[in-house]
C-alpha cells in the first residue's frame, strides 16, 4: 500500500506542479500560492513514504516520470 500511495503522491505532485509553474509564468500570485500548498502537501506524503521505506523510491521515480509525462500531454492537449 505504501508503494501505491507513493506512486500516486509523486504522480499528482508532478501534474500539479505544472499548474504551479503556469501560475508563476502568468504572474498570478494568489493562484501560485494555492498550488504551492497543494504541491508541498503531496510532496510531503512522498518524503514520509520513502524515508520510512527506501524501496518506496522506485514507485516515487516511476510516479515522477509518468506524472510529468501525463501532465505535459494534458497541458498540450487542453492548453492549460
Amino acid at each position: 500500500m505504501t508503494y501505491l500511495i507513493t506512486f500516486i503522491a509523486v504522480f499528482l505532485t508532478d501534474v500539479l506542479y505544472i499548474y504551479f509553474i503556469k501560475s508563476i509564468q502568468d504572474n498570478k500570485a494568489l493562484q501560485a500560492a494555492f498550488w504551492s500548498v497543494i504541491v508541498t502537501g503531496t510532496a510531503s506524503i512522498t518524503v514520509i513514504s520513502y524515508t520510512e521505506d527506501h524501496w518506496a523510491l522506485i514507485p516515487a521515480l516511476a510516479g515522477a516520470f509518468f506524472g510529468t509525462l501525463v501532465g505535459m500531454r494534458v497541458r498540450k492537449k487542453f492548453g492549460v
